[in-house]
């Protein structure tokens, strides 16, 4: 089966007005030219942190970094995770507005080591003087009960965080177009429960992904911040379906959330939900 990919962007609104913008893509690393994608990255222009995955390594990982800050006025810097052989995780960020105050992988998370450990960064916001974790995720497709794992493992795992979480990529949650709430992937309830996770839902779903077989949205973007008051979009352009061996095969979602100053209160109001842990356990249900 064909590798899925997809591409989210997420603006974000923090005290004091100052935006974060996002962009989470899963950038088809095997199905798609990295010089195809790194031009469409050099396209979209203020943005502060890319979450990319299936990024086939090293080199890939340089030429998207170098997209990144094309024409823009800031230097960028990244972070390749170890894990995924030719589907890793990259983090690239606007070095000049954020502080990398440190990185790691949860390799816990990653079952049996046959596919990616979520890639995290510890950032600072030289700008709103805020604090926040971003993260990575591709979790396992063809296996749902280890998906269903991963999902328990994140939910936990950002139970226990004192500082907001910003959560991208691709989930294989397999929800549906038209029947989402009752039809889904089982994972997106166990990442989401208690409150801890709040999707960045697209004000109306279409069709994200080119294989003809699905009709749902597999990549997702999540926050540990509960805000009302967000604006998310599917975007379509023409002729973007079906995809080639050139393009990436999902469409982009850009997103703008309003976060007020209780930025780090609804942050931890979801730890008051669930148990505390002294290290990272597996919850089964």
């Amino acid at each position: 089966m064909k590798l899925i990919s997809f591409l989210f962007v997420l603006v974000i609104s923090f005290s004091y007005s100052e935006e974060l913008c996002i962009i989470s893509w899963n950038v088809e690393s095997t199905g798609a030219d990295a010089h195809v994608v790194a031009k469409r990255i050099a396209d979209f222009q203020g943005y502060d942190i890319w979450g990319l995955s299936e990024v086939e390594g090293k080199s890939a990982a340089q030429l998207f970094e170098k997209a990144a800050g094309k024409g823009e006025e800031h230097k960028f810097d990244s972070i390749l995770g170890s894990t995924g052989r030719d589907q890793r995780l990259l983090i690239v960020y606007n070095k000049s507005r954020l502080k990398m105050l440190e990185s790691f992988e949860l390799h816990e998370v990653n079952i049996n080591g046959r596919v990616r450990s979520p890639l995290v960064a510890k950032f600072y916001d030289r700008e709103t003087e805020e604090t926040f974790l971003f993260m990575v995720n591709h979790l396992y497709r063809s296996r749902w009960y280890y998906r269903h794992k991963q999902a328990k493992l994140l939910n936990n795992w950002a139970s226990r965080q004192k500082i907001p979480v910003i959560a991208v990529g691709d989930y294989n949650f397999d929800w549906d177009i038209s029947r989402g709430e009752k039809k889904h992937d089982r994972g997106f309830d166990y990442l989401t429960k208690d409150g801890v996770f709040n999707w960045v839902r697209p004000d109306e779903l279409v069709k994200t992904q080119s294989h003809r077989f699905f009709n749902s949205v597999l990549d997702f973007i999540f926050t540990t911040i509960k805000s009302e008051n967000y604006e998310c979009e599917i975007i379509v352009e023409s002729g973007d379906f079906p995809d080639d061996h050139l393009t990436s095969d999902h469409r982009p979602i850009s997103a703008k959330i309003t976060i007020s100053n209780e930025f780090l209160k609804a942050s931890s109001s979801s730890l008051k939900q669930v148990k505390k842990h002294n290290k990272l356990n597996l919850i089964e249900q």
